[in-house]
């Protein structure tokens, strides 16, 4: 009991009092951003090992930096050291950490849940709140309202910052803007056509989504950066990983302004939101609802969004149809850690979920019973109850049946299927074509190496995956338009779609 109130004292008493610059005559500092997103990934494949190591680089460069203490005091106490890992969030709270709830339910602290540190943490943060209240928000960053928007006040100036770090690093080399209305920095080497089409989309899709889900942008500003193709590598984006939001950073990095852009999107406001409530929804929520914004088409007057099957239909079709979906009550109970180990079936199917939502005509209604029911039942089962105004297993067997209704999504390209005649891997802004395969469609259209494909049709195409599903979609003899850019110039050009040779 002695050492738990000395400790308790000394965090009531002394958190802040030893601010650390870094030391003089260090080494260049490494990409700040680069760094955060190479610990992510060490996390994600449970290299803990590489994961502290890289830590304790950026620590070396920014040691005041409380939630990359806090990511210590957990890689800590994954690899079995108590005393370490309880010394790192002891630290981590000194330096600014006050995300307690988190803290409190966080699996990766389990090895340290009944350790005084702990202990005395959680009896002292209301104390600790009243005596080191989160830092007031810059001018830059306080909230600029629109007659059509309200906002938050702001709690972290960090995407800010992150936005004006690398503007100072790259400031040659890349486009700077803001979006005000969606409260987003943005930072890329788009050509201007591709750009404006983004920041379009991104207005459409963020007001869609505050009037019918969040009631609001989120309070923060966001830094949502499109890394070039030589700076992408530097964030381990590739074709499988294309972007990634991190709420602690407030920045979005994405390579792909297409389905990737639109998914890592609704995670910027939903976790806005969720901290304007006070709520952390399952991963079930967060990853089917971002999921599900991933394809879809806008009405006329471009204000209504309709969600349309992706790849991942086919993922759920196979699984309903042999007797494998995971059951609803199971997969909703499951946490973070069991959610991600089984990614590959939970995204199809959450996605889903939210696509069979939303095509009821319900998606704002539910997510308003998850606001108003998330503390009695933090699984999100009772929302959906009253969403529907039926129970869990109606609802499940009615999903079951409408995904049987809808068959299976052509989202291949198989011999003899109309096909173009190239390959083609993922550029900033499209696909740049590496191969025109001779007597093929794209090459009597005038189609050349190097040029990057942005548009199919009536449909904005921005990754490999995107251009694949919408080749899958025609037929052999059909014509269709593809846009190219060639150097900074637009060519469109009429391709006859033939078939892959067998």
């Amino acid at each position: 009991m002695r050492r738990f109130l000395e400790i308790l004292i000394a965090i009531v008493l002394l958190f802040g009092s030893n601010t650390v610059q870094p030391a003089a005559g260090q080494a260049t500092k490494p990409s700040r951003i680069a760094l955060e997103r190479q610990i992510i990934t060490a996390f994600g494949r449970d290299d803990v090992g590489r994961a502290l190591m890289l830590i304790d680089r950026y620590l070396l460069h920014w040691p005041n930096d409380s939630n990359m203490l806090y990511n210590s005091a957990c890689g800590h106490a994954l690899s079995g050291d108590r005393e370490r890992a309880a010394a790192q969030l002891l630290e981590a709270v000194r330096k600014g950490f006050r995300d307690f709830d988190y803290m409190q339910t966080d699996e990766d602290l389990t090895l340290i849940r009944d350790h005084d540190v702990f202990l005395a943490i959680l009896e002292a943060r209301e104390r600790i709140r009243k005596a080191a209240p989160d830092p007031a928000p810059s001018k830059e960053s306080s909230p600029r309202r629109d007659s059509d928007t309200a906002f938050s006040s702001p709690r972290s100036t960090r995407g800010s910052e992150e936005f004006a770090e690398w503007r100072e690093q790259h400031g040659d080399e890349y486009t700077f803007e803001s979006l005000p209305e969606q409260r987003l920095h943005v930072a890329s080497t788009l050509p201007k056509e591709a750009r404006e089409e983004m920041m379009t989309m991104l207005q459409r899709q963020g007001r869609f989504m505050s009037e019918q889900l969040f009631g609001e942008v989120q309070p923060d500003w966001v830094f949502l950066l499109i890394p070039s193709r030589r700076d992408a590598s530097r964030f381990e984006l590739d074709d499988r990983t294309a972007g990634w939001y991190e709420h602690s950073r407030r920045m979005l990095t994405t390579a792909d302004i297409g389905a990737s852009l639109r998914h890592e999107f609704v995670h910027v406001l939903h976790w806005g939101h969720m901290d304007s409530v006070g709520q952390r929804h399952p991963m079930w929520i967060q990853e089917g609802l971002a999921s599900l914004f991933e394809e879809y088409t806008i009405s006329a007057d471009g204000e209504q969004l309709r969600f349309k099957p992706n790849e991942r239909h086919n993922v759920v079709y196979d699984l309903v149809t042999k007797g494998q979906a995971p059951p609803w009550r199971q997969m909703f109970a499951m946490n973070t850690t069991r959610f991600m180990r089984a990614a590959n079936r939970l995204y199809p199917v959450t996605r889903s979920i939210f696509e069979f939502i939303a095509d009821r005509k319900l998606l704002n209604r539910w997510y308003a019973s998850l606001i108003r029911t998330s503390d009695r039942d933090p699984s999100g089962i009772l929302a959906m109850e009253e969403a529907f105004e039926k129970s869990i297993e109606e609802i499940e067997r009615s999903w079951i049946l409408w995904v049987k209704s809808r068959g299976r999504y052509d989202d291949s390209i198989g011999r003899g299927d109309a096909s173009i005649g190239i390959k083609a891997e993922n550029d900033v802004d499209g696909c740049r074509v590496t191969v025109v395969h001779e007597g093929s469609g794209a090459s009597e259209s005038g189609m050349l190496v190097g040029d990057v494909i942005v548009r199919l049709g009536s449909r904005s195409v921005r990754s490999t995956r995107e251009l694949m599903l919408e080749v899958a979609r025609r037929q052999v003899g059909e014509v269709v338009v593809i846009r190219v850019r060639r150097g900074n110039a637009y060519r469109d050009l009429s391709v006859s779609m033939k078939p892959l040779p067998r």
